[in-house]
């Protein structure tokens, strides 16, 4: 069995969901009690928490281009759950660097943790992008609007090059994506945040306009 690049992910993901959230704890622990033994193992922890943020965060970068994505409202999923990591990411090294040079504080452990209630947002979208979308699931037909584009094999010769070329062009999309919706030209699809009524309704491909043979133009799903 062969593990593709755009399932490093998933298989990473879990190391600052995990961390993170001790880190907050330790250091809640260190400034309720004022033992300096749990301020060093929240310092650790935060460094390592913010490593893992970093590396999962450019794998899942890699990810967003090497996945089928043609359902507006799946690609709209990605984009909040991807730029709702990239913020809580970038918060994490900002208070990785403080706590290098500072010993916790409640102000800095309460923003820790609803930076990690953020996280847990973020994680329960990129969650339903897999198992109710079937974003990045290898035996999706080829017909579906979701799945995978079949990215290189994980410990190829190629995977390296792919993670950093596919990295940059999902922060490219990331940012592209965000500039059209703050300024208004795109707003996000119906039911892309992952809940309320229009998440209920059934997930419907992507239409484009093509010319048919008499010159007109006819609807076809993007496949």
């Amino acid at each position: 069995m062969k593990m593709l690049l755009h399932e490093l992910h998933p298989a990473m993901v879990h190391a600052p969901l995990a961390l993170l959230p001790t880190a907050t704890a330790a250091d809640l622990i260190a400034t309720l009690s004022g033992d300096k033994s749990w301020a060093k193992v929240g310092r650790r922890l935060w460094v390592a928490g913010t490593v893992g943020a970093l590396f999962s965060g450019l794998a899942g970068l890699a990810a967003s281009q090497e996945v089928k994505l043609n359902e507006p409202r799946a690609r709209d999923m990605v984009f909040i759950h991807g730029l709702g990591n990239a913020v809580i990411s970038l918060g994490a090294v900002g208070m990785t660097l403080w706590r290098l040079r500072h010993p916790p504080s409640l102000g800095q452990t309460l923003i820790g943790l609803m930076a990690n209630a953020a996280a847990v947002y973020t994680a329960s979208l990129g969650g339903k992008v897999v198992y109710d979308m079937g974003v990045g699931i290898n035996s999706m037909p080829p017909e579906a609007s979701a799945g995978t584009l079949k990215g290189p094999p994980l410990l190829s010769a190629e995977a390296p090059k792919a993670l950093l070329r596919d990295g940059l062009q999902g922060m490219r999309w990331l940012i592209r994506r965000a500039k059209s919706l703050f300024s208004g030209a795109q707003p996000l699809t119906s039911g892309s945040a992952g809940f309320g009524p229009a998440y209920e309704v059934p997930p419907t491909p992507e239409l484009v306009l093509e010319h048919d043979t008499t010159g007109g133009m006819v609807e076809q799903s993007r496949h």
